[in-house]
């Protein structure tokens, strides 16, 4: 698989990671070669290249991706569960 070459970071955003955890506001995410390297609070994140692709959130959520983990035997044209197999 490929991945993103190069270093993003994503600023100014309540960061929800998804354990249950409270919300860290005025996060930074840092995510080098397609890997997420740092997600916290800005006041801890690492300095990276002044050439780092920049994100302001302006507020808004950053969280990790959400994934549709359901699905309807009808777009596959299946009626009933024997056609599945």
């Amino acid at each position: 698989m490929k991945t993103a070459q190069g270093t993003t970071v994503l600023h100014n955003g309540q960061l929800v990671d998804g354990t249950g955890a409270r919300a860290v506001p005025n996060a930074t995410l840092v995510i080098q070669d397609g890997r997420i390297t740092y997600a916290g609070p800005s006041s801890g994140a690492p300095e990276v290249s002044p050439q780092a692709r920049r994100i302001d959130a302006k507020g808004g959520t950053l969280m990790p991706g959400l994934i549709e983990p359901h699905w309807h035997p009808s777009y596959v044209n299946a009626a009933t569960i024997s056609d599945l197999d």
